[in-house]
């Protein structure tokens, strides 16, 4: 036991060390922004090998090595946006829950912790976060003016001038609007990349944890698409009847499940080239490119194959193989 307890330690510790030197990177170097991205990677690696009490204290060391030898928000901030979902993702990993419940819990999870993160890293900079929040209208209005007179310079029309700023600040109004459906989005792109990851240095060390299903056979399980179609009636009813105070929450929806039916889109075409493109003998890089044609050049009818094939099951999927995104 004691053994155990001391290989526990031992891991712990260089897996901190680990965790800190990405922290202490990240902040010297922060066009480097993508290491805070595998911050959670060794926190989830020593909680699938030692527990929770392991991951707990190896987040904690990391976060207090970054914390004393950059500046104490860092540390925290790293520690709240990253070494937490990394401990959590790593506890369920440990307990083999199911991989595609461990990506979307902790990606929902990151999106929240990484505002702290964020807020706690303007702090660390001695910005106001509140101030900087409270100025962002005016630094995009000022950054439009600059650019509507760079064009006028260049003789365009006042009238096109006049459509182009309208245009502008209207999608800076619908940034705003999705900002929220954005964050959960990246929190679980984030994850995904984590959970990917942590498997795969997992694999090359002797152990197996459940994988996600290769994309060509992403899928949705039939109560799951009957509740996302719902969703996105009841999104497009509340946007045109202009509910009051449901418009951003249909927005927010509308932009998350438009991903989803984009990404099972995506996912039938990718399906398709195998199939036809094997039995054909097409080389998997010519099916690639062409696949990558096709999505550029049809983008906007994706999600539209998404959501038929969550109505009719063009891939059949259910009574071949019992894999997909469930």
């Amino acid at each position: 036991m004691n053994r155990i307890q001391t290989k526990a330690l031992v891991e712990g510790a260089v897996f901190a060390g680990v965790t800190a030197l990405l922290g202490i990177l990240y902040y010297y170097m922060q066009y480097l922004g993508i290491l805070a991205m595998l911050w959670p990677v060794p926190v989830i690696i020593v909680g699938y090998r030692n527990g929770l009490k392991a991951s707990i204290l190896s987040a904690l060391s990391a976060g207090l090595i970054v914390s004393l030898l950059t500046h104490p928000f860092v540390g925290l901030g790293l520690l709240m946006g990253f070494g937490l979902p990394g401990v959590v993702m790593g506890y369920m990993i440990n307990k083999r829950m199911n991989p595609y419940i461990v990506v979307f819990l902790c990606g929902v999870l990151l999106s929240f912790t990484m505002v702290g993160e964020f807020l706690l890293s303007l702090k660390a900079s001695g910005i106001d976060a509140f101030k900087f929040l409270a100025n962002l209208d005016t630094t995009f209005k000022q950054q439009l003016e600059v650019t509507m007179n760079i064009y006028r310079q260049f003789g365009m029309a006042e009238k096109d001038l006049k459509y182009m700023s309208d245009y502008f600040s209207q999608s800076i109004g619908m940034m705003k609007m999705i900002f929220p459906s954005a964050l959960v989005i990246s929190g679980i792109i984030f994850s995904f990349i984590d959970y990917k990851l942590t498997r795969l240095i997992l694999k090359r060390i002797g152990h197996s944890i459940p994988d996600i299903e290769e994309f060509s056979k992403w899928r949705l399980e039939k109560r799951t698409s009957v509740i996302l179609l719902g969703l996105a009636v009841l999104a497009g009813a509340a946007s045109y009847l202009k509910i009051p105070l449901m418009t951003a929450v249909a927005l927010n929806v509308s932009t998350v499940l438009l991903l989803i039916f984009s990404v099972i889109g995506v996912s039938v075409i990718v399906h398709y080239s195998r199939v036809y493109g094997e039995r054909q003998g097409i080389p998997k890089a010519l099916r690639t490119t062409i696949v990558a044609i096709i999505v550029l050049t049809f983008m906007q009818f994706i999600a539209f194959i998404g959501i038929l094939d969550l109505v009719l099951n063009f891939r059949k999927l259910e009574s071949k193989d019992p894999g997909g995104v469930r």
